[in-house]
């Protein structure tokens, strides 16, 4: 395996003005189905292993690894405006930040990891997305939390950073009514599979912050699947929790 850091970086993202990346799993110091550069301790990594990698992609990205803002992700909607009072326990699969400094964390292993900017008004977002957050609202909820803070919708740009794709993200039919009920009869969403229907997470993800407000050309959706491609990235899917995790950033310059 590859010993340098990759960064997936999306052109929709003003490079200028924020530092983004969603890196691939090579570059790290941890070992076996987490090999090498796993971003998360809650599956059992080594806590220094972790805090290496991180410190490395930090590094290697051009940041502070002291300014990574994270919270513990609990696959619902909840977003923190990063300054105001967070208690220990605290979960948020959404981060909002309207200064220079702090750098926000998405993390996921199928998951979408997504990135969040708007450059008139310089306020940037993260959120932790699965079907469960998709559905609940996630998105909308962190554009709602960036126009608190002066963002237009209209200008906000978002990238989806890699996750499943609907090759692999086979469901039960409890989980195609929940998007049915949240999306209805959306073209592509719900994809016919040998065994079970599919979800195409991105097609939901795209209806939903197009639905907020983000201008279409301003959504960059089509990243690479996770399952699909074990020698670039984790998937909670093909490994389970002896895998590692990926993390989304972004911060303003």
């Amino acid at each position: 395996m590859s010993s340098a850091i990759v960064l997936y970086r999306s052109a929709v993202i003003p490079s200028d003005g924020f530092v983004h990346g969603f890196p691939e799993r090579t570059g790290g110091v941890s070992t076996g189905a987490r090999a090498s550069l796993n971003l998360g301790v809650r599956w059992g990594d080594d806590r220094e292993n972790v805090e290496t990698n991180r410190r490395r992609l930090a590094e290697h990205a051009g940041y502070d690894p002291a300014a990574l803002q994270a919270t513990r992700h609990v696959h619902g909607a909840d977003v923190w405006t990063v300054g105001e009072p967070l208690a220990e326990d605290a979960t948020f699969d959404g981060l909002v930040c309207d200064r220079v400094g702090p750098v926000l964390a998405a993390f996921a292993a199928d998951c979408i990891p997504l990135v969040f900017a708007e450059p008139a008004a310089r306020v940037c977002g993260s959120a932790h997305a699965g079907w469960r957050g998709t559905v609940a609202g996630v998105a909308p909820n962190v554009i709602r939390r960036m126009q608190a803070r002066g963002a237009a919708r209209g200008q906000i740009r978002v990238a989806l950073g890699p996750s499943i794709g609907p090759c692999c993200f086979e469901v039960g039919p409890e989980v195609v009514a929940a998007f049915r009920e949240a999306f209805g009869d959306l073209p592509g969403l719900v994809v016919a599979g040998p065994a079970k229907d599919h979800v195409d997470l991105r097609v939901a993800m795209r209806a939903s912050l197009e639905r907020a407000g983000v201008h279409p050309a301003h959504i960059d959706d089509r990243p690479p699947c996770t399952r699909c491609e074990p020698a670039r990235f984790f998937s909670y899917r093909r490994d389970g929790q002896a895998g590692g995790v990926h993390m989304g950033f972004i911060g303003l310059r």
